[in-house]
């Protein structure tokens, strides 16, 4: 595959354009959530590059869903971190706007539709085990996916142990590197 295919070839419909989307869903949950005007550029920026990485890990690399999402919420957690310093805003206040476009909307959907199914069963009716296995299963995948979003995150939070991104340095490796030249 590659790479103009990879934007253009897919089932239902070309990857720009639900990039495209993407970033407007992001942008338009910034506005409920009263995002600063200043900062809005950065969601817009941050849901494309998050989309974009789930998208290019799940189509080419590796095909797991829970796997793809953590790794893009992990870019947008660290590049959220990153922009943070240039905008002076808390990171907080464009990551999780643009992590909203990679929420398991469809397998949350089929997890309760398939739960309704076997909740509803009449009496006397035989509860096949494919059909709690994927009630199971779906489950599983939905809960996986999120916790992958809450945890890529909040995953740079943690690796620069701060609570305000005003104390973090960014510049660790380089003041390391210098100190060891002179």
């Amino acid at each position: 595959m590659d790479f103009i295919s990879f934007f253009t070839d897919t089932a239902s419909a070309p990857l720009w354009e639900k990039i495209f989307w993407s970033m407007w869903v992001s942008v338009g949950f910034s506005v409920l959530f009263n995002t600063p005007r200043r900062s809005m550029w950065v969601v817009a920026v941050l849901g494309i590059v998050g989309y974009s990485c789930r998208a290019l890990l799940m189509t080419v690399l590796v095909d797991q869903i829970v796997f793809s999402t953590f790794v893009g919420a992990s870019v947008v957690g660290v590049l959220g971190v990153y922009f943070a310093h240039k905008v002076h805003t808390p990171p907080i206040v464009f990551t999780i706007p643009a992590v909203i476009n990679m929420i398991p909307g469809k397998n949350g959907y089929e997890f309760m539709v398939s739960l309704i199914q076997v909740m509803s069963m009449k009496e006397g009716e035989i509860m096949q085990f494919a059909d709690l296995f994927d009630v199971v299963e779906k489950g599983i995948r939905t809960g996986f996916i999120l916790l992958s979003l809450a945890s890529g995150v909040a995953f740079p939070l943690l690796i620069f142990r701060t609570q305000t991104v005003k104390t973090t340095d960014l510049n660790l490796i380089n003041k390391l590197l210098n100190y060891k030249r002179k």
